[in-house]
């Protein structure tokens, strides 16, 4: 045997040591299966909070940031596609944009119609209605009667009664 067998032969005993690792680690994986149970983020659930029309329609500022529920209430007119105004009371108005979801899902409200909707108040400017215009979720015909209030009801989830 020349210096090829030699290294043929060492060849041979590498590979068998790193199968024989291999092998090895293969068993000593097995002792530790467990099972893992994956960690999911729990679905946040809005609670089921009813937000008083009466209250709003005295501090509509003071209310910007609620989130709840808004049932049976009238609708005063449809601005757009997307966008409509409710009365909180004979004096007040407040104006109400459709999710994304809700405008996927085809959703219409016209005037007159009873709602129920769950969503929250957001601070209402003239660049905020000026760009519901622009996005088409209120008619440009429309945009001098959205109300004027401080603030305005992004409604996530809406039912006609």
């Amino acid at each position: 045997m020349g210096r090829s067998g030699g290294t043929l032969i060492l060849a041979l005993v590498a590979v068998a040591g790193i199968a024989a690792f291999f092998y090895w680690l293969d068993r000593e994986s097995a002792a530790l299966d467990t099972v893992v149970a994956p960690v999911l983020e729990e679905e946040v659930v809005p609670e089921a909070v009813d937000l008083n029309t009466a209250a709003m329609a005295a501090d509509l500022a003071g209310s910007i940031g609620e989130q709840g529920w808004l049932r049976f209430v009238t609708v005063n007119e449809r601005l757009g596609r997307a966008a409509f105004s409710i009365g909180l009371d004979a004096e007040n108005s407040l104006p109400v944009l459709l999710s994304p979801d809700l405008i996927r899902r085809g959703t219409d409200v016209y005037a007159n119609d009873r709602v129920s909707m769950h969503g929250k108040l957001f601070v209402l400017n003239d660049s905020i209605k000026g760009e519901w215009v622009n996005q088409e979720a209120v008619d440009a015909g429309n945009e001098g009667a959205i109300p004027d209030a401080p603030g305005f009801f992004l409604a996530d989830s809406l039912s006609v009664n």
